[in-house]
């Protein structure tokens, strides 16, 4: 490593002295820089031994290549040869990736030391990023441009290649679950007609690692204890530019549970009293998500009692011959842990805070696992990140322990511009820009802008979410929108909305949360249509031009066990709502809504989805006032498919036509069976259903002298769908046949919608 290292004396060390020390080679760095780093000083005595490390002191500053010290005379000279320093880093060629992203990858700065190691590193990584990308045939040179500054400028040239995808993805081993069925739980996907757009073809060890982690949660939520993954085969075919993956694995017998017990050493701690936390039952389907939640439940039970060192730990005995597993639930004091710091690592854009404050411990706390186990799955669940991984290292005493949380930045934002055509409000084309940040500048808020509108309706709406206000487990967010909407064959009026909501969110607990809100909203009536002249006179009443505003307080309580919103497969979400219109403004009434659904995987091993769905709501005027009709519910086809929108209902039946009303109080339920469609590859996203719906819509105040037609007659329907789960979202056709219907009812074969599931 050291170039020479002078030898003053042959014979053991003796001190000498020099009156000067002189510094040659020096171009960009000073001398006096270069003398501060030697240990020798001129008039002092010193050994060879300061001369070494005076060597290794100017090598450890990085800013040579070369270092020499010898004695002249009465002088002692350093000789140094400075390494370049980089001037401009560009890149040229690259296209798919941008500047940014290439300059977060590599190590070499500007400004910074130029090392030949550095450089060839930094092309491997850039290559490791394109393969990430889905390019794995991506090249990269480097050159070095020297300049008269001294400085050398660095050019990555890259040429990235075409897209490398996915040919195709195996099983072996397989018996309960289909090869389809198991794609179908994978992120990665093979490349189809859609890849270019989704990218969800694109090959990374870390999401395939993350994709059998995935597989193994299924089946040991499914009964298979033993599961466990034999080998993963990942080969490249040159000649078609594809990966071809191959996923041995072992399933093993499934079990169900056998006896459920809690089993405490701890005096003071009674086992009865913690079975009520505890999910797991005896004869059900083995689960191992559910031992894991009943062990976490079990441990914050003890923690709320004063037992901040208990550890609880789950016990399974295997009955081979009848395939049952008896949980044990272990409640044993354990070690007086404290935790003595948190280390951040891996986080180049999430702010620290934000992954500290899903912790419900700090330093100087108990060190308890349960809620260690509760931050990671809170940090896996954020979306922030590729990968989380917490570990702990021994801290500075015995009792102390250092908690590591490594994790993955991932990109959060999302740019999406949709387009179609739907037959939901009246038919036309739709389009649609949005701009989503779920990580809003690292501080992990989420921040929404979309603007969209089709041939009669304009929309502009922004949201934006602080999930963490005022340092606490508590939301806070506003909504703001604009709509303006032209006359239809179903609104024969021109009307102006604006306004917007104050949103205080407060989990109760990991299931339940209630929502407080303050909404604020006025609509501008500013015409009707000149072909209704004839009713006129009527929409006066009906729809009276000017404005009209709302001001309410409400709540929204939500009780959720839904597996995931994006795709639900098994779980139960009821919502409670509640508005009170009346401080302020025009309005004066109270409007109560609940929507209740309920998943259920029937055949996982076939990907059947069941599912049922209840609502219900009611409107009244308060103070004697009446409910204005345009504050009524208004329901047609997406309750009760087979109806067109706004297609039952109060009417009022008119000389020109007739117009929806709404009504005060409505209420539906349906039963719908999912399934994969046939024949289609599960990468393609497309499914089927078949439905059942019912339901009704009914009443409303004031309105005397007008000719309406209102029935509670239950109006119902069959079909089936279509679904599409695309880049785009979630797109849905469905083909209904109106059962039941009053005469004046308007019905709707087909329906085209889309936008998530709930």
């Amino acid at each position: 490593m050291f170039s020479q290292i002078s030898v003053l004396s042959a014979g053991p060390a003796q001190a000498e002295v020099v009156s000067s020390i002189v510094v040659q080679g020096g171009q960009r760095i000073d001398a006096e820089t270069v003398k501060n780093y030697v240990l020798i000083k001129p008039g002092q005595n010193f050994t060879p031994n300061d001369i070494n490390e005076s060597i290794k002191a100017l090598y450890a500053t990085g800013l040579f290549s070369d270092v020499k010290i010898a004695k002249r005379g009465n002088s002692l000279v350093v000789t140094v040869a400075e390494n370049n320093v980089v001037g401009s880093v560009r890149f040229e060629g690259n296209k798919k990736l941008k500047d940014d992203m290439l300059s977060a990858v590599i190590e070499t700065k500007p400004r910074g030391i130029l090392s030949d190691a550095k450089l060839q590193s930094d092309v491997e990584r850039l290559k490791e990023a394109y393969k990430r990308n889905g390019r794995a045939e991506a090249t990269v040179e480097v050159q070095t441009i020297p300049r008269d500054t001294g400085r050398t400028d660095v050019v990555f040239k890259i040429t990235e290649g075409t897209r490398t995808g996915i040919s195709s993805i195996n099983f072996v081993g397989n018996k309960a679950f289909s090869s389809g069925r198991l794609r179908n739980v994978m992120t990665i996907k093979r490349t189809d007609f859609t890849s270019w757009l989704s990218k969800r073809d694109q090959f990374d060890e870390a999401k395939l690692q993350a994709d059998e982690e995935l597989i193994r949660r299924m089946y040991m939520r499914n009964g298979f204890a033993d599961f466990r993954i034999v080998n993963t085969d990942v080969a490249f075919d040159e000649v078609k530019n594809r990966y071809n993956i191959t996923i041995t694995i072992e399933e093993g017998p499934r079990y169900t549970f056998g006896s459920v017990q809690v089993d405490s050493s701890i005096a003071s701690v009674v086992p009865a009293s913690l079975m009520p936390y505890v999910q797991t039952k005896s004869g059900k389907v083995f689960n191992a998500d559910l031992v894991q939640k009943s062990t976490e439940k079990v441990s914050l039970a003890l923690l709320s009692q004063g037992h901040s060192f208990a550890q609880v730990r789950p016990r399974g005995d295997r009955d081979y011959a009848n395939h049952t597993i008896n949980v044990t639930y272990l409640v044993d004091e354990g070690p007086r842990l404290y935790v003595e710091r948190l280390d951040i690592r891996g986080n180049t854009r999430t702010r620290d805070y934000v992954i500290r404050r899903e912790f419900n411990i700090s330093e100087g706390d108990a060190y308890n696992k349960a809620l260690i186990d509760q931050a990671e799955r809170r940090l896996k669940n954020l979306g922030y990140f590729k990968t989380v991984n917490i570990a702990t290292q021994p801290g500075s005493s015995p009792d102390r322990v250092i908690v590591v949380v490594n994790v993955e930045d991932q990109s959060t934002g999302s740019f999406s511009v949709g387009g179609g055509y739907t037959t939901d409000q009246g038919g036309g084309f739709i389009a649609t820009v949005a701009l989503t940040e779920k990580n809003f500048l690292g501080r992990g808020q989420y921040l929404k802008v979309s603007v969209g509108g089709g041939a009669s309706d304009r929309t502009f709406n922004v949201s934006w979410t602080e999930p963490f206000f005022l340092g606490r487990r508590m939301s806070f967010g506003f909504d703001a929108l604009y709509n303006q909407a032209e006359q239809t064959d179903y609104r024969p009026y021109n009307m102006n909305t604006w306004g917007g909501t104050l949103r205080l969110g407060l989990p109760i607990t990991d299931e339940w949360n209630v929502q407080f809100n303050y909404k604020l909203a006025q609509r501008d009536v500013t015409s009707w249509g000149s072909e209704y002249l004839a009713d006129w006179g009527a929409f006066a009443q009906l729809y009276p031009k000017g404005s009209w505003i709302n001001s309410s307080v409400g709540y929204v309580l939500t009780y959720t066990t839904i597996d995931n919103f994006q795709n639900p497969r098994n779980g139960t979400f009821v919502q409670l709502a509640q508005d009170f219109a009346g401080l302020g403004g025009d309005g004066q009434f109270i409007r109560s809504t609940i929507d209740a659904r309920y998943y259920k995987e029937i055949m996982p091993d076939s990907d059947m989805v069941g599912l049922i769905k209840a609502g219900a709501g009611n409107i009244m005027g308060l103070g004697g006032q009446d409910v204005q009709v345009l504050d009524n519910f208004y329901r047609g086809g997406e309750t009760i498919r087979g109806f067109a929108s706004y297609g039952y209902g109060a009417r009022y039946l008119g000389n020109v036509s007739n117009y929806a009303i709404g009504g005060t109080t409505y209420y539906n339920v349906t039963a719908e069976l999912q399934f994969p469609l046939p024949l289609m590859p599960e990468e393609f996203g497309l499914r089927g259903a078949v439905f059942a719906d019912a339901g009704t819509l009914y009443g409303y105040e004031g309105l005397e002298g007008l000719n309406i037609e209102d029935s509670s007659m239950i109006r119902s329907s069959v079909g089936a769908s279509i679904i599409w789960n695309s880049p785009f979202g979630i797109l849905r056709g469905d083909f209904g046949q109106a059962l039941t219907k009053a005469t004046y009812d308007q019905t709707q074969v087909f329906r085209f919608s889309a936008g998530t599931q709930f």
